[in-house]
């Protein structure tokens, strides 16, 4: 039922929009789009990177650096891309419908907005990992937590656009239509 002219099901949106910004955002962010470990000459090489970084270790010894733009190839330029646009789309979201649950009116439209918001920033997401997982090769190709990060971002994105959309459509329509 509805608290305070906030259904529970409009909260569980807005705490799966706050999920779906931060977990985009940290596998946009960390250096774990590809883990490798080997060994050579009897040291543990690791090697990990993600969208804007790439890391080396050799025991103790960890070196990382920023990906020069000018030797990025196309589709990588693409998942940096997409994989922006994915959690400013979440961000956008997620501003939206809070400023509707705050605000006194009862615009349906702008709720969807909102929503629709978060299946196309789901969908860029998608669109991200799809475009990595495509092209990657070699070690890039060896998946590690922001990858999968950014799939569960996607998932949690989707999910919450078909809830928002029982709400405001088939719920929200039903508790606002008695006479």
């Amino acid at each position: 039922m509805s608290s305070g002219g906030t259904s529970a099901l409009k909260k569980l949106v807005i705490v799966l929009l706050v999920f779906c910004f931060i977990l985009d955002l940290v596998g946009f962010v960390i250096p774990y789009w590809y883990y490798t470990e080997s060994t050579l000459l009897g040291y543990t090489v690791k090697a990990y990177g993600g969208l804007w970084t790439a890391c080396s270790q050799v025991s103790f010894v960890v070196g990382c650096g920023d990906y020069v733009n000018s030797t990025l190839v196309d589709w990588f330029r693409a998942v940096r891309a997409f994989s922006a646009l994915g959690f400013l789309l979440f961000l956008a979201s997620l501003v939206v419908i809070i400023f509707h649950t705050c605000s006194k009116s009862d615009k349906k439209l702008l709720y969807l907005v909102a929503v629709c918001l978060a299946f196309v920033g789901a969908i860029c997401a998608m669109i991200s990992f799809a475009i990595y997982a495509g092209n990657a090769t070699g070690n890039l190709s060896k998946y590690h937590a922001a990858f999968y990060i950014t799939i569960v971002a996607f998932v949690l994105g989707i999910v919450t656009g078909i809830l928002g959309i029982l709400d405001a459509l088939v719920l929200g329509g039903k508790v606002g239509s008695a006479s």
